[in-house]
């Protein structure tokens, strides 16, 4: 019995003593990684850049309605129907594709008042919300025209873009590096360094399509509606850094 029991302290001696060696060496071994991962000594700067590219916007969404009232909610609604058949089918005729004049939203709904703390009901308001999308932004004019004409009675927004932005999107990009680098150089110059390899780019966030210059919209009674589609712009931003030298 003695004896099994000292073999048993043995075993259970040198299990502690293994794992007091594997517990020392864990934080030397921790350390070391540290210096592989960052070395102390090594100087770097890190700098974002911007471009921008302005890109010509040439297509248009044209959000309008068609409104009608009535004591009676059902020929609201049926008054409702004939007009804006009447616009769709007018603006198929003036060369607008049917699948491009969507339905955005419809609405009923009835006007109540309160005088003298009675309450009145009034007549069934009906809304039908319509979407026009055009590839050639220069017909949105001719669009609204077309839309008011056949009975278009409300006007809400005018959406333009760019549908082709790529080149733009990689000339952004030349740009961000660019100025990047240009700020960086300034920068360890100015410090007394030498601007060392570029150790890495990341593009911040997603590319950002804006359209800054927005429509100029005259009244819907003219004519001819004037609208100016503008411009849009591309951004990209870089988070770039280098070693110093």
């Amino acid at each position: 019995m003695k004896k099994n029991f000292v073999q048993g302290g043995l075993k259970v001696k040198a299990a502690l003593a293994a794992l007091a060696l594997t517990a020392a060496a864990l934080p030397f071994s921790s350390c070391v990684l540290r210096t592989e991962e960052k070395n102390e000594s090594q100087r770097w700067i890190s700098v974002t850049g911007s471009g921008k590219v302005k890109v010509k916007n040439d297509a248009a969404t044209i959000n309008l309605a068609v409104v009608t009232y009535n004591r009676s909610v059902i020929e609201a609604a049926r008054q409702n129907a004939e007009a804006v058949t009447k616009v769709r089918v007018a603006l198929i005729d003036g060369g607008f594709p049917a699948d491009s004049i969507t339905t955005s939203d419809y609405r009923i709904w009835q006007d109540v008042s309160n005088r003298n703390g009675v309450q009145y009901r009034g007549d069934y308001r009906v809304t039908n919300s319509i979407h026009i999308t055009t590839f050639d932004a220069d017909k949105a004019g001719n669009a609204i025209d077309i839309a008011v004409k056949a009975g278009a009675n409300e006007f809400s927004s005018i959406d333009f873009s760019a549908t082709n932005i790529q080149d733009a999107l990689r000339e952004a990009r030349t740009l961000a590096i660019k100025n990047a680098a240009e700020a960086a150089n300034l920068m360890a110059k100015t410090a007394g360094a030498e601007l060392g390899r570029v150790t890495k780019i990341i593009e911040q966030g997603i590319p950002a399509y804006t359209s800054r210059e927005g429509a100029k919209l005259f009244t819907a009674a003219d004519l001819s509606t004037p609208i100016s589609a503008g411009n849009g712009e591309v951004k990209v931003t870089v988070l770039c850094e280098y070693e110093l030298k």
